[in-house]
């Protein structure tokens, strides 16, 4: 790893975190926290890569390996800012005694549950970051030292382990499974990573890159103009919320999105046709069960926060996740022999090619559980809540990180969350207030699926195998010390503009609002619910779904492992009622159908020959994205326009 490189990084892992807070909470243009791959890397990481065009004429460009230090260093990085970790955090510390009230009884039934170390206990203290400070006021920053020091230590550890892991399955996805990464494929693309020098450059020169690019950029700068002229109609499609349109097709059945993704779109062209197909497919059998459970009167309760549209596909959806991983796990378990006779120091060398060694990994992977359960129980935490949360983790993080390696998804969650599984395990009965106020904590870096960058992470170690030896093995402590960067700069960042610019309740982000579900203030009201009730315990109604689901993707994988070639995968079924896919299950659609057609028509040289193309559309859209938000920061600061939204 060169210097230039390693400081470039550390540089674009702050900037990373800096900009995108500034011009989505103040000038509330367009978010670059809503998918997987963070736009507000890859925004910035496209500017390097075309300036790095003009350095190669000097013979002074940098190197693909250099690219994908950057570049790996920054997409975890870039994690760190809005609601993905800042956004939840910071108002999981804040929110619980701001948001008390003799009304919500929250200090009865909630707050002397929860440990003063993880929150600020004094209200006076947070008014100012809700409210804006007054005359004369100062921001109270050592309030903030103690929660964030010990959440710090708790979310370092669950970083590292991430890494861990990442390193641990590399092997197994990439060289024996040959899972696609169309993520990083998309990148080695751009990087030169795969053999052509310059690879920006090449792509410039292309016809079918450049006519990609005029299509998505023209559409949306025509959509920009529309802005200042108010008579000019817009183009319904890369025009954030304004592009997404409800359909009802029967009584009783989930509203069907007419939305157009483009990043969906793109990044789906690099993956396999057969995983396109489950997806689209089981997206639309479960809006179908969905449409007739609801129709028959069949009613398993609300859906919990930050889950599937229907409760009981959900939980099937989940059980199937967990067969997934199982199913990997054993498909692997010749690897894992290898990884555990490595760590015992019975086999030397296999290990020579992965970003650490398999003993560092597995020494740093069990350290960091062990401190995570202390950290946990701390908190009020049960021992069975804590088996039973860190399984729900896993196997969402292994399996999300599993299903964008593989289908390249850059908009995805999970079926039901880790809490959601612990809670109807064990329900309040069977695990007490204290373990209910500790899992209400957890929503500060488990919710919306991005948290804690498992997904992005894994991706990490696929570029490091595209880069030389020399470089690869300082990419893991660079990645982790980037992340540091960019978590405290954007928290530091955040509490600031709370207190002395606008107040959080004028971000104008769901993580800060005291109304709706998905945030802390509607994870306390959630929990205080829940404790109020007192008496609900395991429910097994929503067990059994699990169960259902787990047996039904059992057989597939009996179905695929029986008759090679059967053409429906189950990660189409793991994720299936993902709220995502309501806004993204057209445009999966669409790129199956049309990559279908590329490969019957042309066949694959067709098809290699195409990709330029579908670069060329991300490109376009992702600057025209970037344009919007420099037109918004000069011409309508706090009154912003979206043009890259949520799906």
């Amino acid at each position: 790893m060169t210097r230039r490189a390693f400081i470039i990084g550390l540089l674009l892992s702050a900037w990373a975190n800096l900009w995108p807070t500034y011009t989505s909470l103040i000038v509330h243009s367009s978010r670059a926290d809503h998918a997987h791959l963070p736009l507000a890397m890859f925004i910035p990481f496209l500017v390097i890569l075309i300036g790095n065009t003009f350095l190669e004429r000097r013979g002074t460009a940098l190197s693909p390996s250099e690219l994908l230090t950057i570049c790996g260093m920054s997409m975890v990085a870039g994690c760190m800012q809005g609601e993905w970790l800042s956004g939840y955090l910071v108002g999981m510390i804040a929110a619980p005694h701001y948001f008390a009230t003799p009304e919500n009884r929250w200090e009865e039934l909630l707050l002397q549950y929860i440990p003063s170390w993880a929150v600020i206990p004094d209200r006076s203290l947070v008014q100012g970051f809700y409210e804006g400070l007054g005359p004369g006021q100062t921001i109270p920053w050592s309030a903030w030292i103690t929660p964030v020091f010990w959440w710090g230590l708790f979310l370092g550890a669950l970083l590292a382990s991430n890494l861990c892991l990442s390193v641990l399955v590399r092997k197994q996805w990439m060289e024996h499974e040959k899972l696609a990464f169309p993520i990083a494929t998309a990148l080695f693309e751009l990087t030169g990573a795969t053999g052509e020098s310059g690879k920006i450059a090449a792509l410039l020169k292309n016809k079918l890159f450049r006519v990609g690019f005029f299509i998505t950029f023209s559409i949306v700068a025509w959509n920009i103009a529309t802005w200042f002229v108010t008579g000019m109609p817009m183009i319904p499609i890369m025009n954030g919320p304004a592009g997404h349109y409800k359909v009802t097709l029967a009584q009783g059945f989930p509203q069907f999105v007419t939305a157009f993704s483009l990043l969906t779109f793109t990044f789906g062209y690099f993956t396999r046709s057969e995983v396109l197909f489950s997806i689209w497919l089981f997206h639309f059998l479960a809006v179908a069960q969905a449409g007739v459970f609801n129709r028959i009167g069949y009613d398993l309760g609300s859906s919990d926060i930050w889950c599937s549209f229907h409760p009981a596909i959900g939980w099937q959806s989940f059980g199937g996740m967990i067969v997934l991983v199982v199913w990997g796990a054993w498909i692997a378990r010749d690897h894992i022999r290898d990884v555990v006779r490595h760590a015992l120091g019975r086999a030397e060398g296999g290990d020579r090619e992965e970003m650490i060694t398999y003993r560092a990994a597995v020494v740093l992977l069990l350290a960091s559980v062990v401190f995570m359960a202390v950290w946990l129980n701390r908190s009020g935490m049960g021992v069975g809540p804590i088996l039973a949360f860190g399984i729900g983790t896993l196997v969402l993080y292994l399996g999300l990180s599993r299903i964008i390696v593989e289908s390249g998804l850059v908009f995805l969650r999970g079926p039901i969350t880790a809490q959601a599984f612990t809670w109807h395990l064990f329900g309040i009965a069977g695990m007490g207030p204290f373990s209910a106020a500790a899992l209400a904590l957890s929503f500060a870096w488990s919710c919306d699926a991005k948290t804690f960058g498992m997904t992005m992470m894994a991706h990490v170690p696929r570029l490091g195998a595209a880069m030389n030896l020399r470089s690869r093995r300082p990419l893991a402590p660079a990645v982790l010390l980037a992340s540091f960067v960019g978590a405290l700069t954007v928290i530091v960042y955040l509490v600031y503009e709370g207190y002395n610019a606008t107040g959080g309740f004028n971000f104008g982000a769901v993580s800060f609002k005291g109304t709706g579900s998905l945030n802390a203030f509607g994870v306390c009201k959630f929990t205080a619910a829940r404790i109020q009730q007192g008496t609900f315990g395991t429910d097994w109604s929503r067990v059994s779904f699990l169960g259902i689901g787990a047996a039904f993707t059992g057989f597939l994988f009996w179905l695929r492992y029986r008759f090679p070639g059967f053409p429906i995968h189950p990660i189409g079924f793991t994720i299936s009622a993902a709220a995502p896919l309501q806004n993204t299950g057209l445009t999966i659609f669409l790129i199956w159908a049309v990559k279908t057609l590329i490969l019957r028509i042309g066949g694959l040289e067709r098809y290699r020959a195409t990709a330029p193309l579908f670069l060329g559309l991300m490109i376009g859209f992702i600057t025209g994205a970037a344009v919007g938000i420099i037109v918004d920061i000069i011409w309508f600061p706090g009154q912003g326009h979206e043009i890259h939204f949520a799906y």
